[in-house]
């Protein structure tokens, strides 16, 4: 016969070893960054305060997340304070955008038709925020109060370009989308800028490319403040194929070329 007492101790072991087994029912959570997501989501759809989600990561409250990083997710008694309980929209957004040499916050936000603030609040930092090449930023969809450049002209979405969002002048934007449906239906061949800064540039951005043509790591470029496409009514296309779709399609809708000699890639709005 076993013992009491032995079947006391082992009773004893096994829940022994169960305790060290078995996770702690507070233990916290990683969580990997997708792209679009900003430290305050995160902690909001886990009934978090940004606050408490950032001190736990040794992180400031305003701190900027990138799409791969590990964060992780206290549970309230590791020391998460709990929300109130709300639905969160996923963050909506119309691409990323890998920084540059030369580029700024205020300069990308103005290339993807977006307001300074609307960027900045959808990465998490602060508008007046440094950029650093080689960061990814979450372009957010631009709205009708958002859709800015930053000489204050109108900017329209080009229907679409496999780089993400582009912007034109809002009258060259229209005129393209045209142009686009027409090429698509009559040779099957789509058109659309060769990427993100192929259509509007801001004046940091033409600065840049132009840099990099004068140290010769980069194609023919402008000076700043003299390229159409800082009026966004320029576009530099993809391919050799889209550029004769648009010699062909073009002067039926203002598209056609009256700068950059040589340049096959470059076209232009001439309304």
């Amino acid at each position: 016969m076993i013992s009491s007492n032995r079947v006391a101790a082992g009773v004893a072991l096994g829940l022994a070893a169960l305790s060290v087994a078995a996770p702690g029912a507070g233990a916290s959570v990683p969580h990997t960054v997708e792209p679009g997501e900003t430290l305050s989501w995160i902690a909001a759809v886990n009934g978090l305060t940004t606050e408490s989600v950032a001190a736990f990561n040794g992180l400031s409250s305003d701190a900027f997340v990138y799409t791969g990083q590990t964060v992780q997710i206290p549970s309230p008694g590791e020391g998460g304070t709990a929300t109130s309980s709300t639905s969160v929209a996923s963050p909506s957004t119309a691409g990323s955008h890998t920084v540059v040499a030369g580029e700024t916050l205020t300069g990308i936000a103005a290339a993807n038709g977006v307001t300074t603030d609307a960027l900045a609040a959808a990465n998490g930092v602060s508008p007046t925020s440094w950029v650093i090449i080689g960061q990814t930023l979450s372009i957010p969809v631009a709205t009708s109060s958002t859709a800015v450049s930053s000489t204050g002209v109108s900017l329209g979405a080009v229907d679409y370009c496999p780089c993400g969002t582009v912007y034109l002048r809002s009258d060259a934007a229209a005129a393209w989308n045209e142009m686009r449906s027409a090429g698509l239906s009559t040779y099957g061949v789509d058109i659309y800028p060769a990427g993100p800064v192929s259509a509007y540039r801001t004046y940091d951005q033409q600065a840049a490319l132009y840099d990099d043509f004068l140290n010769g790591v980069g194609a023919p470029a402008n000076p700043p403040g003299t390229s159409a496409h800082e009026l966004g009514t320029s576009v530099d296309v993809a391919t050799p194929e889209m550029r004769s779709v648009v010699d062909s399609l073009g002067p039926a809708y203002g598209w056609g070329k009256a700068h950059a000699p040589g340049e096959w890639w470059h076209v232009d709005y001439l309304g």
